[in-house]
């Protein structure tokens, strides 16, 4: 079986908030390639800012999709380890050099070279040739960067995996060195959002104590549902009072306005780090003095690595790490995309494919 020439695809053609059906000629077969039916799609606040090109990044027509699940149904001659019928996620990484000082150590998420899946170009041996996205029926793809999907993990669920999964998961397994042991440490979540309610989960089973800080006292049930011990309204001063210093490792997993970043500085125990995985909008501003006494540092991480993404899906495959999502057709993105808008998806919407 192979794909068609001319790929069905939902996309925008300029700037918006609406994507329509449209059509892109596939790249040749390359020696690394595998076709991919695609069988779910994630959608992510990044897809709508690349749609309205918030990062003046985006170029048109554009095809979004950075949360894509697939089932294998050729594969190109030099392919390896993979084969038709496995079942395989993409993420934010189409491709990357392969042959700099940081995918040589397996960090191909900062691989100066990087093509991102729906804003970068792919050479090979066939040429170079722009990149697309997971709205489509089909992909072709280099399989040096997709992650193999466990069959005991649903099919549905493993898509937020390959961006919300990376980008909390990556900081988290760095955290414990690399081992997803985190026992005796005191991990905070800012925001139980798409990324937060995914963060809490990890770091819960990873044997950390895990607070959750949100704006009210809504979503408490919830945040302990998912494994976290303690729980802090920040509009409570007295309850942010004793809370200061308490926190090892605080996950900032809000996206857009702005930080108090002196309030959750003080959440930190000495050596302690403030890291952000959402994308704020307005600039951080603090005392570098806030710093210095208590030894404590700001960082933060673009999506994970191909390398640890593939841990990220197994850790969540052994220990039953579930995004909570809603389901759309392909051909519904848009009403996926306005629960993004609106702020009522819960907590991440995937698409299935109908577009075949």
């Amino acid at each position: 079986m192979s794909i068609p020439e001319d790929i069905k695809a939902m996309g925008a053609t300029q700037p918006g908030d609406t994507v329509e059906l449209l059509t892109y000629k596939v790249k040749p077969m390359g020696k690394n390639d595998v076709d991919i039916k695609v069988l779910y799609n994630g959608v992510c606040a990044s897809d709508l800012h690349m749609i309205r090109n918030s990062w003046k990044l985006s170029r048109y027509p554009l095809i979004p999709g950075h949360e894509v699940i697939g089932s294998i149904i050729a594969v190109g001659t030099d392919v390896k380890g993979l084969k038709i019928g496995d079942t395989v996620g993409l993420g934010c990484i189409a491709k990357a050099c392969g042959d700099c000082e940081w995918c040589d150590k397996d960090l191909d998420n900062v691989c100066p070279k990087i093509a991102f899946t729906y804003f970068g170009d792919v050479t090979d041996e066939t040429g170079s040739h722009p990149h697309h996205g997971g709205f489509s029926s089909y992909l072709r793809q280099d399989y040096r960067s997709l992650i193999p999907v466990p069959e005991s993990y649903p099919a549905t669920h493993a898509g937020p995996l390959m961006c919300a999964g990376a980008t909390v998961g990556a900081p988290l397994l760095e955290f414990s060195k690399n081992t997803w042991d985190a026992t005796g440490k005191k991990i905070g979540v800012v925001g139980l959002g798409g990324l937060g309610h995914v963060a809490v989960q990890f770091a819960a089973k990873m044997g950390a104590e895990v607070t959750v800080f949100s704006r009210s006292d809504d979503k408490k049930p919830y945040a302990l549902s998912l494994g976290a011990t303690k729980y802090v309204n920040t509009a409570n001063k007295e309850e942010m009072d004793a809370a200061a210093s308490s926190i090892d490792f605080l996950i900032n997993a809000v996206s857009g306005g702005s930080v108090d970043v002196p309030e959750q500085l003080s959440l930190l125990r000495p050596y302690g780090t403030l890291h952000f995985v959402g994308i704020i909008d307005e600039p951080l501003v603090f005392p570098s003095m806030l710093l210095t006494f208590r030894h404590l540092s700001i960082s933060s991480n673009p999506v994970g690595s191909t390398s640890q993404l593939k841990e990220i899906v197994a850790f969540a495959a052994k220990h039953n790490i579930k995004p909570e999502i809603e389901i759309f057709k392909h051909s519904e993105a848009n009403k996926a995309i306005q629960k993004i808008i609106d702020g009522t998806i819960r907590f991440r919407a995937v698409l299935e494919n109908d577009l075949i």
